[in-house]
Parts: C-alpha cells; structure tokens; sequence
C-alpha cells in the first residue's frame, strides 16, 4: 500500500483491508501536525479545494487555503496570525459562532461563515456536515457553545475532524473512514482509552490521533492509542508521512448483493454473504460493530451456533486493486423469531397553496383499523418552523373523498388520545388546530392534507396500524411531492414490527415523471437515502443516486413483484434501493444531487 501504518498488530489484519497496488485511485491526500500543530490538519483533494482544519502552530505555510475550517475559538484552535499565513485573498473561513467575533475583527474583508452543529453545505466538491463537539464530565467545552466537529466526504472518503471533545453518544450516529481524535485529557478526552472507544464508535477504517504531544497529550498516548487499534484491525498511525496521507477509493467494486440482515433462534447456525465483483481479484475483511473479525476474509462469514456474542452489526470491506468499498450494514440478531409488518406510515413533505400533500396507501387482507393524521402545527415541536398552521385531513377513494377532519378534537379528545397513545404516535396539544381521523380501509387510499386557508407549509401525513394483530395490513406507502432542501426535503418513515427483518424497495423518481408521465418540474437528479432511527439518533443504512447501479435486471424483477411502474432506461437518474431492513423504525429521504429542487415522487413496497 501507499501509505504503510506506522504501527501493526501481530496478526496484521491490515493486509487484508487496504489495497496494496499503486493503481487505487487516491482523491485526496491528508496531512496532520501533532505534536507542534495540535489538532491541525490538512486535506488536499485531488482536482478540488485545500482545506484547513484548525490551523495553528505555522511559522512558515504556503497561502495556499481555499477553505479553513474552525472547530471552536480556543486559542490552540484558532489563530488569527497563522489563519493570515495559509490564507488567500479569495479563502472562506468557516467556524463556530462563538469564534466569529474575533475572526471579523481580524481578518477584515475575509468571508467568514457561521455553522452550528447539524447543519450540510459543500465546499466546492467536498460535502461537509458539522456534528456536536462538546465535553460530558469536564466544563471545558459546553455543549450550550455550539461547537462543531466536522465530517467531509472526499471522493466518497469520510474524514472526521473531532475538535476539543470527549466521546459524546452523537458518535454512534455516524460514520467514518478516517477518524482524527484528541488525546489531551486535561481539556479533551478523559483518557487514551475513551478516543480508542470513539474510533470504534464511529465505525473507522482508519484512525490518526491529533491534538498530542504539547502541553497534554504524550507521544506514548499516541503509540498506545495506535497500537491498539491496529491489534483491532484498523489502518493507524500517530502522524501521517511527510507527504501525506493518501485517501484511496475504489471506483470498480460493486456490490451486486449486499448482506443481509437476520435473525436466528439461540443456537441456530446463521450466514452472512455478499456479491461483489472489480478489478482483478477481491480480498474481504467483515467487521462487527466496527471491529475486525481475525480470519473473516471471504465473501461467506459463516456463524456457527449463534449465540449473544454475535449479535450486532456486520458488514464486509471489499478491496480490488483499485482500493476498497464498504458494504451495507447487516444486523443479526439472536432471538426467537417474531415476523412483523409495516405498522406505520408517514411522509413529511410541503402543502402549496391549493396544491396538498398528497400520500398514497394500500392496504391487503381485509377491512384494515387505521389512526390518519394530518399534522402541522404540532410539527414546532421538532424544530420545523415553517408548517401549515391549520390542516385540513382528507381521506379520498379515488376523486370521492370517504372523510374529512380539519380539528382532531372533533372526534373527542379522550377517544383520540387513547388511540395516539395505543399506536404510539406522539400527542397533540389540548389547543392544537391538527386533524386526525379513526377509519376502517380495505385496498388503496389517498390522504390529502393542506391548509383550511390554502397556506404553504410543511405537513405531515400519518398512517397507523390500529389492529397489528388482524390479518389484514399495511403493504405500500407513495407520496409525490416537492423535494426541496433542509426542511423542505421530501421524507416518508416507516416502521417494521417484531424482530425479523424485512425485504423492501424503496424508490425516489424525478426524471421517469416527466417521460412516462409528462409532468414538468421534476427533480432531475434524485438521491435516497434510508436511515434507522433508534434511541432519538438516526444512522444512514442505505443510499443510491442512479437505480441501475445495482444491475438493472435484477432491479426492474423487483419492481415487476412489487407492482411498481418501470423504469425502462437504466441511464435515467432516478433512485432505487432495494434492501432487507431489521425491524425499527425508519425514514427515507428524496433530495437532488448537487441541491437541486423539484416535484419527486417516493414509495416504499413490500418484497417477499
């Protein structure tokens, strides 16, 4: 490989997680400066921008910066005299508010821009999301500060960039390729172990600790922190080479079959497998729960009498000579097995005006007890600021419409919260103007929900399953509406029941809208994305930007067994997963690529 670890366990399982050929494609190269320059790093993407992240301890720098990046404005982090060195005239600087008073002052004429934690933007080709960075026992680094960590997607490696934290739970809702950690414990970590932990939290492939070596920090934490990840089978070393660290990715395997979650009985044998294909010959490596599994090195992991110490989530890095890719999460559980359903359907999207939010269902197996809800304002409660202040709920057979409510009060408070309360769904305010209506449907509905006064807004449409136990169920799920950015992006969740998982085909169609069926406006480059949501984080499962890139055939079988419509032109940009999902509750999300807008449609089916 490029870029040897400076530090490898005795088994050596890096041999089989990194590409040893010159030939990988490397996107980037990363550089960091412990101990002189703390939690500095730098990111050269190959064809794309240079990016500081906290750079101080420069006396010399070429002003080379197109973007800088601040976690916080502690001095160790943010340095006016070295920003003035590595900057250009055009350069963007990007930081936590609580830094910004002092860079304006500063460094007039230079474009600064505030972020807070949880927020996504690009820097020229580089996709940034800023996640929490905060302390839990010490008081160094409030969580009320807003400071951010940074997470950037290089060519399709994630880079993280920590700041001044301890390990904080937000780390579990994330992943990582490359994870740069602090070692100080007297402002940061609480101990070499606890970064160690972070990096397997975050699920990395490689870890690199920065912020060692000055006043708190030594070099042993380093070799220590090193060390014991790479006996754990992660690529690790306490600095990078003096030039750079490579950033390599595969752009040639492809996974034509992910693996797949399951649940087996206590003592059952359980398999877990993939099929990938890429240049020249495939090495495997599985992990579980981020870790490396010592001698799991083929396309099968095959799991004798399954027991407690296998549960968890597994997935596989394949590597070609042209680098590795990581597969799909897979969960295994080790229970008995419950199969379960879809019991709860939802899509949050924009009702414009007398244009409503208009959500599709379909129902099997008889008569089917439904709650349907038309939500606006109780939606403030999650931090949407723009939703429609007074929904009107319409329930409608094709152009009949079967029920209406614009007041869920209507049906009587008492009966109305016993039946959120029984299904799950959150509560509404005594004095709330949102609709919800009880009904019995057998086959396929609409709900429409838009605003007694024709306002524009974001709304919410609810389905539940207010029988789980009766044979008939829930089978489909489709909205079309406006995908928008940020609040306004188009967002259906669903949840599975019991504990087996379930195979599904969740599809986001933009431009299949306008040549099968004429319709303008149409987002033209859909992506979507599949997140599990558990204990209020919500972790990516599954994405694609373009359908076919999963083999065509195998992807249009599955619409035909579902009932969807094709998708004849395996060029065409609209989305499609299809994907075995553990039982939770899930949200997918319709967005264009690049930030683009325009009327999408998603749907979520059932696959055998």
């Amino acid at each position: 490989m490029k870029n040897k670890p400076l530090v490898c366990a005795s088994a050596c399982l890096l041999a089989v997680l990194f590409s040893n050929s010159t030939t990988a494609r490397v996107v980037g190269r990363l550089y960091t400066f412990s101990p002189a320059g703390q939690a500095s790093v730098k990111i050269e993407v190959t064809g794309g921008p240079i990016i500081y992240i906290d750079p101080t301890g420069f006396t010399t720098s070429p002003a080379d910066a197109d973007y800088i990046l601040l976690t916080h404005n502690h001095g160790d982090h943010q340095s006016v005299p070295v920003i003035t060195r590595v900057r250009k005239p055009n350069t963007v600087v990007v930081s936590s508010p609580p830094g910004v008073p002092a860079l304006q002052q500063g460094l007039p004429g230079t474009t600064i821009q505030a972020v807070t934690p949880g927020q996504k933007f690009t820097l020229g080709s580089v996709e940034v999301e800023t996640v929490a960075m905060y302390n839990i026992v010490k008081n160094n680094h409030p969580r009320a500060m807003n400071f951010v960590g940074y997470v950037l997607n290089v060519g399709g490696v994630r880079i993280f960039h920590a700041g001044d934290t301890e390990r904080i739970p937000e780390m579990k809702t994330f992943a990582a390729d490359v994870a740069l950690l602090p070692l100080g414990q007297t402002f940061t970590m609480t101990s070499v172990q606890e970064a160690i932990d972070a990096a397997l939290d975050l699920k990395a492939r490689i870890a690199i600790p920065i912020h060692w070596g000055l006043a708190e920090g030594t070099a042993a934490d380093a070799n220590q922190f090193a060390s014991s990840l790479a006996a754990r089978g992660l690529q690790t070393m306490t600095a990078t080479p003096a030039g750079g660290f490579a950033l390599e990715v595969s752009e040639t395997v492809a996974f034509a079959e992910h693996p797949a979650s399951q649940t087996v009985a206590p003592g059952a044998n359980a398999t877990l497998s993939v099929q990938a294909s890429g240049t020249g010959a495939l090495r495997y490596q599985w992990r579980r729960n981020g870790v490396a599994l010592a001698g799991a090195t083929s396309a099968t992991l095959a799991i004798a009498a399954a027991a407690d110490a296998n549960v968890g989530d597994y997935e596989v890095i394949a590597t070609d000579a042209n680098g590795p890719l990581v597969s799909r999460m897979a969960r295994l559980i080790v229970e008995t097995p419950r199969p379960g359903r879809l019991v709860n359907l939802s899509v949050r999207g924009v009702a414009r005006g007398l244009s409503p939010l208009i959500v599709g269902f379909v129902t099997t197996g008889g008569s089917k007890p439904l709650l349907i809800r038309g939500v606006g304002p109780s939606l403030a409660s999650f931090g949407v600021t723009n939703a429609i202040p007074t929904p009107r709920l319409q329930v409608m057979s094709g152009s009949q419409s079967l029920e209406n409510n614009a007041d869920w009060r209507t049906g009587g408070i008492a009966t109305m919260r016993a039946a959120f309360s029984a299904v799950g769904a959150f509560d509404f305010a005594d004095t709330s103007r949102d609709a919800a209506v009880l009904a019995s449907v057998d086959g396929s509905r609409t709900v429409w929900v838009s605003d007694t006064s024709d306002r524009t807004g974001v709304a919410l449409a609810e389905v539940y399953d207010a029988q789980p136990d009766s044979a008939a169920r829930l089978v489909n799920l489709s909205a079309r509406n406006f995908a928008g950015t940020g609040e306004n992006a188009l967002i259906a969740g669903f949840v599975i029941s019991g504990n087996v998982p379930k195979r599904l085909l969740v599809r986001g169609v933009g431009p299949r809208l306008q040549t099968g069926f004429g319709l303008t406006g149409v987002l033209v480059d859909p992506k979507v994305e599949l997140y599990l949501s558990e204990a209020g984080r919500s972790t990516l499962f599954a994405a694609n930007d373009n359908w076919a890139e999963a083999g065509a055939g195998p992807t249009r079988a599955a619409f035909s067994t579902a009932g969807a419509f094709d998708l004849p032109d395996a060029t065409s940009k609209d989305a499609a997963l299809i994907v075995t999902a553990p039982a939770g509750a899930f949200t997918a999300q319709v967005t264009g690529v690049g930030n683009t807008t325009g009327e999408a449609l998603i749907e979520i089916y059932e696959l055998p």
